[in-house]
């Protein structure tokens, strides 16, 4: 790159009224999912003792749609499901011995659902970028100069939505898969099919810039007078 020049001049501009950026809530939406996953036990269980689940997030994006009151929220993340069973170490025609022993697993989930933002509350704040051209008229005052051309564009840089896990609420049935007889009256399993049906509740924020609010002046007090 040759003929580089670079000039111009330094302003600041007050903005008037004072303004601060804090997170801004939009929405605070409660969505049910259902999952169904298998989950392999690493020895033959003749029963569970325990599950404990909590949820990770790994995606929640909000993608504004052509209603600009409305909004697609995407989700994605993970059910970490931790099972405690009972194994079948040896066994009578009478009595089963064996270990407690747990198996962690990872079941994956995701979903889109719909946002809608009040009438007269806060919405999502996107400025949208804009490109224009325009083209000079030539010495003669006929056509178009075609050696030199006006063009300009700006690029806005919004802030990015976030969320935030409020709560997760669990209910499921766990089914025993590949079930055999130990003694007669004992059966075992290696495989256990999770059907969960999962409640999430989310906050979805952006950091927005606000007006401070203004204290009212304070009342006027009347001339003193002596009576």
């Amino acid at each position: 790159m040759e003929n580089v020049r670079s000039f111009g001049t330094a302003s600041s501009e007050v903005l008037s009224p004072k303004t601060i950026k804090v997170p801004v809530t939009l929405a605070e939406p409660s969505v049910i999912i259902c999952v169904e996953a298998d989950v392999h036990l690493e020895k033959p269980a003749v029963e569970i003792k325990r599950t404990w689940k909590s949820v990770i997030l790994e995606q929640c994006e909000l993608v504004p749609t052509f209603n600009p009151k409305m909004a697609k929220l995407f989700v994605s993340g993970l059910i970490r499901k931790t099972i405690e069973y009972a194994t079948v170490d040896h066994y009578s025609a009478t009595a089963v011995c064996g270990d407690i022993r747990h198996t962690t697993a990872l079941i994956p989930f995701d979903f889109c659902t719909d946002l809608t933002f009040p009438t007269g509350g806060p919405s999502l704040q996107l400025a949208p970028d804009f490109t224009s051209s325009g083209q000079l008229l030539d010495h003669s005052g006929h056509g178009p100069l075609l050696t030199a051309a006006l063009h300009g564009n700006r690029q806005v840089y919004n802030e990015r939505p976030y969320c935030q896990l409020l709560f997760s609420e669990f209910t499921e049935l766990d089914l025993g898969q590949n079930v055999r007889s130990v003694n007669g009256f004992e059966h075992s399993f290696t495989v256990v099919r999770e059907k969960i049906v999962l409640r999430l509740g989310l906050k979805v924020l952006q950091d927005q810039q606000l007006p401070i609010p203004t204290p009212p002046p304070p009342p006027h007090k009347p001339p003193h007078s002596c009576k």
